[in-house]
């Protein structure tokens, strides 16, 4: 088993005083995740992670997987099963296996001449400028050697070590594995609700894939499962984008919206086990007749809230924005539903839907690439939003992440998050990726006695992990 020790000493560049800190750790269950874990059998078929490939990107365990460090305003809970801080525990400082070499006044740098080999494991040292990491801090941990590098300049909290085109040429009608879904790895099955053309209801269906165990027959990453074992309709009552048309031959009648591609990606699966959506009336008013055609012109837009629970479908009007002709449906965070009008962000709570607020210090650029959706929050233009806050700064996942629906639904297990999806460019393909969450916790060590790191101190950490018997 593993076990670590830390020793903080901080030096008044002033007087010469120091000041200095002992303290022992927690092993989470970090390290045993990632080198247990094989969602799809990815692991058996060469991973890739920041330019090493196979077992190189986490072996030895000293150099990548506990490389990085991460320092904390709060304590963090002693658990061997929290492998996460709260995206509410502000970050003070971290630290990776080089020096830094840029603006960032978080991160410090690797001491790599004090840094060596010891019996039995690794001795760590980072050093921390007058200008770094300064703050309250209550608890520091050993984490992936990436996250120590932080995100403003220099890395990315999701990191790809798969993607593989696993099907060319399908179908182009296949309307499976798009936003829509919702993956429960541990429990072996996707939920898909699958609006489509011309219809106003929508399809439910759970497909059992077993994302964790590998198959007597196949090869579980080259397999794809699309076989539903329960199906259900669900009748919305409506088309998701649809005219309605007053006076003339039409009067009180209603037609969807030119077979709008808005109509598949406009529900969303949320942390109730509900699926919510917003949808648009274009009232349509008589104008003039020619032969026997009726014209009509657009008299204005209004815009509902979709609940879909327990099988059944309800439908609320919620007032917009004056003159609000299209929104951005971004996804679900919390109990918010999240989407865009314009550069606006806007949230609308799902247990109250008179309440819609403009989430304060957020922006959406219009990019499809820049919204992912991950279990229940959202990433939006390199932000992880939490309860419709944006919380974290991840950037965005991968510049080169083709999509023609570009929200993906990615599901989180462990350290690890994962996503499927079909898509187009030029051709039909269905692709499965596997990312690393890398600010994980590997050790939680919370401070006896919180460290004051203040402008004119400088800090050096030192982190001992060694293995030992149990």
């Amino acid at each position: 088993m593993l076990k670590g020790k830390s020793t903080i000493e901080l030096t008044d560049v002033h007087t010469g005083k120091k000041e200095i800190y002992r303290d022992e750790n927690l092993v989470t269950e970090a390290i045993a995740d990632i080198l247990n874990t094989n969602i799809q059998g990815a692991m058996f078929n060469n991973p890739y992670f920041d330019g090493k490939y196979g077992e190189d990107w986490m072996l030895p365990i000293y150099n990548r997987l506990t490389g990085g460090l991460l320092l904390y305003q709060n304590p963090v809970e002693e658990d061997p099963a929290n492998i996460y801080a709260p995206l509410d525990n502000p970050l003070i400082g971290y630290a990776s296996n080089d020096a830094n070499n840029t603006e960032d006044i978080r991160r410090g740098s690797r001491n790599l001449t004090e840094s060596k080999t010891v019996d039995g494991g690794f001795k760590y040292v980072w050093d921390f400028a007058t200008s770094q990491a300064n703050g309250t801090i209550s608890c520091i941990s050993l984490t992936n050697v990436l996250a120590g590098k932080g995100t403003q300049y220099d890395s990315n909290y999701f990191v790809r070590l798969k993607s593989d085109n696993v099907i060319s040429n399908i179908p182009g009608n296949q309307s499976n594995y798009q936003e829509n879904h919702r993956t429960y790895i541990k429990d072996g099955y996707r939920l898909e609700m699958i609006p489509v053309y011309n219809s106003t209801s929508v399809t439910l269906r759970k497909v059992s894939e077993d994302y964790l165990h590998a198959r007597l027959m196949q090869r579980p990453y080259s397999l794809v499962v699309t076989d539903a074992v329960e199906e259900k309709i669900i009748e919305l009552n409506h088309y998701p984008y649809w005219y309605a048309y007053s006076g003339g031959n039409k009067d009180g009648t209603i037609a969807p919206y030119n077979n709008s591609g808005d109509a598949f990606p406009y529900l969303f699966h949320a942390a109730d086990g509900n699926w919510y959506g917003i949808s648009r009336r274009d009232n349509q008013k008589y104008s003039s007749s020619s032969g026997s055609t009726d014209y009509y012109n657009h008299e204005s837009y209004e815009w509902f809230f979709d609940t879909v629970s327990a099988e059944k479908a309800t439908t609320q009007k919620i007032i917009l924005p004056a003159n609000t002709s299209e929104i951005s449906h971004i996804g679900i965070s919390g109990k918010w539903l999240m989407f865009a009008i314009g550069n606006t962000v806007y949230r609308i709570d799902t247990t109250s839907v008179a309440n819609i607020e403009v989430v304060p210090n957020a922006s959406y650029n219009s990019s499809s690439l820049h919204t992912f959706l991950i279990d229940d929050d959202v990433v939006i233009n390199d932000w992880y939003y939490l309860n419709g806050e944006p919380k974290l700064h991840v950037r965005n996942l991968q510049s080169n992440d083709y999509a023609r629906w570009g929200r993906k639904s990615m599901a989180r297990y462990k350290t690890f998050a994962y996503q499927e999806y079909y898509c187009s460019y030029g051709n039909y393909y269905f692709y499965k990726d596997l990312y690393l969450y890398t600010p994980y916790l590997a050790t939680i060590n919370n401070l006896a006695t919180p460290v004051i790191k203040t402008a004119d101190k400088t800090m050096k950490i030192t982190y001992t992990l060694t293995e030992t018997q149990s």
